[in-house]
C-alpha cells in the first residue's frame, strides 16, 4: 500500500504529527540516548517507552478522566512524582491506575512488553508509597499535549 502526501497536506498537520510522520519516513538506527530523571538509571527503565505526542494523542483518546487527570499530574510536576500526588485527582489505587495506564500503552505501542512508568523502590518508602517516572521524551510529549509548554 502506497499513501501520497503533498507539500499541502503536510503543512496541515501539527507540529506533532509531522514530527512522528518525519521519524517514521526516516528512521534512525535505534541508539539509546535517553536522559533518566535524577535519582533512576537505565535499569530502572528496561521495557518503558518513549511516547512521542501523536502517540500520546492516540492514547488520550481511550482514557478515563481520571487517568488522563493523572497523566496531567505527572505533566505538571513530572518527569518523577510521588505517587500521593495522584490523590489530589482521586486517584488512591496507585497499582490499578499503573495497571490501566501499562494496558494503554500495550494497546498504542503494539509492545506486549511496554510500560509507561519506572519505580522506584517502594519496599524502601515511607509508608510503601514511592515515586512513579516516565523518561524525558514522554514527559515532554506530556506537557505537549496538556499545552504546558
Amino acid at each position: 500500500m502506497h499513501i501520497v502526501l503533498t507539500v499541502e497536506d503536510i503543512s496541515k498537520l501539527s507540529h506533532s504529527a509531522r514530527a512522528e510522520l518525519l521519524s517514521l519516513a526516516f528512521p534512525k538506527a535505534h541508539v539509546d540516548t535517553r536522559e533518566y530523571p535524577a535519582g533512576f538509571d537505565s535499569s530502572r527503565f528496561e521495557g518503558v517507552v518513549d511516547l512521542t505526542p501523536g502517540q500520546i494523542e492516540s492514547f488520550m483518546e481511550g482514557c478515563s478522566e481520571k487517568t488522563v487527570a493523572g497523566l496531567r499530574v505527572i505533566a505538571e510536576h513530572g518527569p518523577v512524582i510521588h505517587a500521593k500526588l495522584l490523590n489530589d485527582v482521586g486517584i488512591e489505587n496507585y497499582g490499578s491506575f499503573q495497571g490501566g495506564v501499562t494496558k494503554r500503552t500495550r494497546t498504542i505501542t503494539g509492545d506486549s512488553e511496554a510500560c509507561l512508568f519506572a519505580f522506584d523502590d517502594w519496599s524502601e518508602a515511607e509508608e510503601g508509597v514511592g515515586h512513579f517516572a516516565v523518561t524525558k521524551n514522554t514527559f515532554r510529549s506530556l506537557r505537549i499535549y496538556f499545552e504546558l509548554d
